[in-house]
């Protein structure tokens, strides 16, 4: 059997690429109907995983999927929104550095998880070298991006997340099929990104035409995606959420902030590398203890 921690390698350097192509798309595509048009896009792939789906599930766990599906949407949006129209190297940090923070606080409280102290030293510093990534100049804190209009959908967005992951781990524990999960999932999440764009914007047909205009990065992104979500569900299965989601998350910002940095010309690479060095110590700590 696979070790859960190559699941954990895989998704996070599959989830890597497709943020630096999602980024590139977002410098021309709207957030909100490219988030539509992605997830329409991936429910036929989710269904390439229906034979090892087992669909015996409760209203009650049926519930915990749908509150998960509509915590998704909302990040999908903010998180989007914060992509594209800020750097990649910052707006990544710290969506890999708060939402792990939030992950493990709600873990321990509602699910019980607990980790060695050296564990949880791991992720305190996996969260601090995540965080000054986010500067780019050598300016003080005020001048950050974190004051910008994009702070409250950085936080709102990571806190979210942590409770999506936290309940999603939940549903987990309680006997709900990964691949049911994943394929439930995914079509709750396209019904109310439509109904969202229904009322709020262009409808299906600004839907139709962003995938018309993005159909190759969006499919690519669209395949990408599934498979990271199938490789992180299957590390997160057997394995503590508290130490899943920070070491994904760990790799996934190196990936992310050097290879998108370098793509995107940003700026301060030599010291994000060398915080990416700290980040992935921090991991191995993570991973050994």
């Amino acid at each position: 059997m696979v070790p859960w921690y190559y699941f954990v390698m895989m998704s996070s350097i599959l989830m890597g690429a497709s943020t630096i192509l999602e980024k590139k798309v977002l410098n021309t595509a709207h957030a909100t109907a490219y988030s539509a048009a992605f997830t329409i896009i991936i429910l036929p792939f989710s269904l390439l995983f229906l034979p090892f789906a087992n669909f015996k599930i409760s209203a009650y766990q049926l519930l915990l999927i749908y509150l998960v599906s509509l915590i998704s949407t909302i990040t999908y949006v903010l998180s989007a929104r914060a992509y594209r129209h800020g750097n990649i190297s910052v707006a990544s940090p710290l969506f890999s550095s708060l939402p792990p923070m939030f992950t493990v606080i709600f873990a321990f409280i509602f699910i019980s998880e607990r980790l060695s102290g050296l564990q949880y030293v791991a992720i305190a510093v996996l969260i601090v070298a995540s965080y000054f990534m986010m500067f780019d100049t050598g300016k003080n804190i005020q001048d950050g991006y974190h004051r910008s209009k994009f702070a409250t959908i950085l936080i709102l967005d990571s806190v979210l997340m942590a409770a999506g992951t936290v309940l999603m781990k939940y549903i987990f524990n309680i006997g709900v099929n990964i691949f049911a999960y994943m394929i439930i999932a995914e079509y709750f999440i396209a019904f109310n990104l439509v109904i969202y764009m229904m009322f709020r914007y262009g409808g299906l047909k600004e839907i139709a035409s962003n995938i018309k205009q993005y159909k190759i990065p969006i499919i690519t992104i669209a395949i990408l995606t599934t498979l990271y979500r199938v490789t992180y569900y299957l590390a997160a299965l057997p394995t503590s959420i508290s130490i899943v989601y920070p070491l994904r998350n760990s790799i996934y910002i190196v990936i992310t902030v050097i290879i998108g940095g370098i793509i995107f010309g940003e700026r301060k690479l030599a010291l994000k590398a060398i915080l990416s060095a700290v980040i992935l110590v921090a991991a191995y700590t993570l991973l050994a203890f």
